[in-house]
């Protein structure tokens, strides 16, 4: 049973989901202009695994759609059970705790079943890129290219959505599926421990990855602050250095890995070391006890930490600091209770080649076996609207561009705790500030990595037996690749 903590009055879940197209259609059925003929109509079915992030959403998108198309029926297929949400107060703060009773077979049974289903050519119209494993749909030839659909259809103006986003889901000549929204990492440098001479390196406009700056703040270090808020393991530091170096060790392209030559056992050893060394937190924080996990958090900040990750939905943390109505309380998520007074932006998280990448929560792919594609493209594109896209069910910053501007002032107001009240001098100014940064910093984005959630699992399971010292980094490194090895050429 996996717990996991929430800090604010709704829940707001990150996921980070982990090709040319084959014989049996990928999207070259659609000829022409006049596969779009305004006919939606027909009977079409959603299928996703996690019911948590996208139930309620689709329900709703449904009913609304068939307001719109009475001719049209949606279903929705969700397969893993509602986990039971929790409250509970502590020191005068609520506390949501939710309890996700999903398993690891749960979900090889839900792609099993997928992948059946599909091969016989059969299955949903539409499937949420949830935990399904996209590469191998795009190499079978399961998922329509929905460039064509974008290109061919009259009514979709790729001007209205963030094109940057969209582009940088081309692969292997195509765009397989599309993301409602995205989301960023970033990282923040304490000005107070950086000199003001090196604020140059730094900046919205600038992307950095973990390596560069531990190779900026290891001359800097001398053992009074930690070089980051990230603690070691797989659940700190590891995860960052690895996924920034993810398609070196993981070519699904090519359907190679290349764990023992790709330099993987250094890479855990480097993870040690840099525990050794001091420059992060050796242990994991248990999240088993709330009350004092809340306790750490009521606590003054004491650390200062050279620089700290966070997530582009936290960027506004950085401009109404000293202007909201409750501060932030500067837990870093680890072991550490950080100040961060001080803390500038420094970038946004890079690749270890230098690419910036995106994540997303919700995104959906069409069956290229679906009997009715025009309806489910319809239906992709309502969700794509402005309408669907400012619902409260899509956390982080919408792919529409009307929505997102909209929401980005929304969660600007609803951060400061106003509602429809006109907001002053400072505020607006600081809204503008974070606007500009927020622009900055989205518009580096250039490329998604597209990860496969076995892989993934094989990789948390066996780099976990190295942080217990149950295998060396030598050991763990020819386990995986052989799992890997094995799994690619299924």
């Amino acid at each position: 049973m996996k717990k996991f903590l929430f800090y604010f009055s709704f829940i707001a879940v990150l996921f980070i989901i982990t090709g040319c197209a084959g014989s049996k259609g990928s999207g070259n059925s659609i000829t022409g202009p006049d596969f779009f003929n305004n006919k939606i109509d027909g009977e079409i079915t959603v299928s996703v695994y996690d019911s948590m992030l996208y139930k309620n959403f689709l329900e709703e998108a449904a009913r609304l759609f068939e307001e719109i198309y009475p001719g049209a029926k949606v279903n929705i297929e969700t397969f893993s059970a509602m986990p039971e949400i929790k409250t509970m107060e502590v020191d005068g703060m609520f506390v949501s705790v939710v309890e996700n009773n999903s398993s690891p077979q749960e979900k090889t049974d839900y792609i099993n079943r997928v992948n059946t289903r599909i091969m016989s050519g059969e299955g949903a119209d539409i499937y949420a890129m949830d935990i399904l494993p996209l590469n191998k749909l795009i190499n079978s030839g399961s998922l329509e290219n929905l460039d064509h659909y974008m290109t061919l259809d009259p009514g979709f103006n790729k001007i209205d959505y963030s094109q940057n986003i969209i582009e940088a889901l081309r692969y292997k000549g195509g765009i397989w599926f599309m993301p409602l929204n995205y989301w960023f990492n970033y990282y923040k440098y304490d000005s107070a421990l950086i000199p003001s001479h090196n604020a140059g390196s730094f900046g919205a406009d600038k992307a950095l990855s973990a390596q560069e700056l531990v190779n900026f703040g290891v001359p800097l270090f001398d053992g009074s602050s930690k070089l980051f808020n990230l603690t070691g393991g797989r659940g700190g530091m590891f995860p960052q250095l690895f996924n920034e170096k993810y398609r070196s060790f993981v070519n699904l392209e090519t359907g190679r890995a290349n764990f023992i030559d790709g330099g993987f056992a250094s890479l855990l050893e480097s993870v040690n070391h840099y525990s050794d060394m001091g420059y992060i937190v050796k242990n994991e924080i248990s999240r088993a006890d709330i009350e004092e996990l809340m306790q750490r958090m009521s606590d003054t900040p004491s650390e200062r930490v050279f620089f700290k990750l966070d997530n582009s939905y936290m960027l506004i943390n950085m401009f109404i600091r000293d202007i909201a109505q409750w501060m932030n309380t500067g837990y870093s998520g680890g072991l550490l209770k950080v100040i961060e007074d001080d803390d500038k932006i420094a970038g946004i998280q890079a690749n270890a080649d230098g690419t910036v990448p995106f994540s997303y929560n919700l995104g959906f792919g069409i069956n290229s076996s679906s009997k009715n594609r025009e309806t489910a493209w319809a239906f992709i594109k309502f969700l794509l609207s402005k309408e669907m896209q400012t619902s409260m069910y899509v956390y982080n910053l919408p792919v529409n561009i009307e929505a997102r501007n909209e929401k980005i002032e929304f969660d600007f107001r609803m951060f400061l705790g106003i509602n429809d009240e006109e907001l002053n001098g400072r505020q607006l100014q600081a809204m503008e500030n974070y606007i500009a940064a927020l622009e900055s910093l989205c518009g580096q984005i250039n490329t998604y990595v597209i990860h496969d959630a076995s892989i993934n699992d094989m990789i948390t399971q066996e780099v976990q037996n190295f942080f217990d010292g149950v295998r060396n980094a030598q050991e763990t490194t020819r386990i995986l690749q052989s799992k890997a090895d094995l799994y690619l050429s299924e």
